[in-house]
């Protein structure tokens, strides 16, 4: 199961706004035109750098702080939103009959399905089934009880009871006594509570180890401020859904560090990132949940 019972926040993030800093950076270029912060690399620290980076690296490396992290409450409230997953895409056979199945419906629960086949057969004619399930419990899966059992419909389609239908896809293809298909269904009821405007603080310390690299034509001062100019992002900030969020560059300043014969520069960049965060509860769907709008009449 993706999604635990019980409180949650959405929207932005502080890991995200990590993200976001370290994929800018990426594109960073030196003199030569080769970008020194390859995805991934570990040359970028989140609060702090590998010593052993520090050490050995001849590049540019780059440490991300948290500045400060300021949340306000927001006006607006979202409604409850239900997710489904029911398992269509991940319905798994063991055995040799027909894999020509699928789900279709709404669901409502969420449980760990097993349909097995007692008794082999062809679809349409003959052949018979048990369906068993196991309910899950917030933390762990229940105990397995039965649904329903007999034999297979002419039609080839199973009532699985929880507003979806399993079904045969092919008339005349072979069910085998043994075999079994298995999947698992979620369903959530996703309540946001309360709605609040986030504003995180980013501060990018970034050492290079040349003049020219720093402040030099198309140095990375110049390049900085291409990368972190305002403007307004539309971020998937979970699953599916998209929220706008404003980058902003406050302020960036160059630092001469001596230490014994070595000069490094210290490239201070201040960052901005102002968006929603949304105060969720997370609640089991047991039944489905339909939504009937109004009838309006004029007099």
């Amino acid at each position: 199961m993706s999604l635990p019972y019980g409180p949650i926040m959405r929207g932005l993030r502080v890991s995200w706004c990590y993200d976001r800093v370290e994929e800018g950076l990426t594109a960073l270029e030196n003199p030569f035109q080769a970008m020194v912060f390859a995805q991934g690399s570990r040359v970028i620290g989140r609060e702090r750098l590998d010593p052993r980076v520090a050490t050995l690296s001849q590049g540019p490396t780059a440490l991300l702080h948290v500045s400060s992290i300021t949340l306000s409450n927001a006006r607006g409230y979202g409604g409850p939103e239900v997710i489904y997953c029911n398992g269509n895409d991940a319905i798994t056979h063991t055995g040799t009959g027909t894999e020509e199945v699928s789900l279709t419906g709404t669901h409502s629960g969420n449980n760990r399905y097993v349909l097995e086949i007692t008794e082999s057969g062809t679809v349409g004619t003959d052949g018979s089934y048990e369906l068993r399930k196991m309910p899950w419990t917030g933390s762990d899966w229940g105990t397995e009880v039965p649904v329903s059992s007999g034999s297979i419909p002419t039609t080839g389609i199973i009532d699985v009871e929880n507003g979806t239908a399993f079904k045969f896809l092919t008339q005349g293809s072979e069910v085998v006594a043994g075999d079994t298909y298995s999947w698992e269904t979620e369903a959530y009821r996703v309540t946001n509570q309360q709605i609040r405007d986030a504003t995180v603080l980013i501060t990018a310390y970034i050492y290079a180890q040349t003049e020219e690299e720093v402040i030099g034509s198309g140095g990375y001062l110049d390049q900085l401020m291409l990368l972190f100019h305002r403007k307004k992002l539309a971020a998937e900030l979970y699953d599916g859904h998209c929220e706008e969020v404003t980058e902003e560059m406050n302020g960036m300043s160059v630092t001469p560090e001596i230490e014994g014969e070595q000069t490094t520069y210290r490239i201070t960049v201040s960052l901005r990132y102002s968006g929603k965060v949304f105060m969720a509860e997370v609640s089991p769907l047991v039944t489905r949940f339909e939504h009937d709008e109004p009838e309006i009449t004029w007099p």
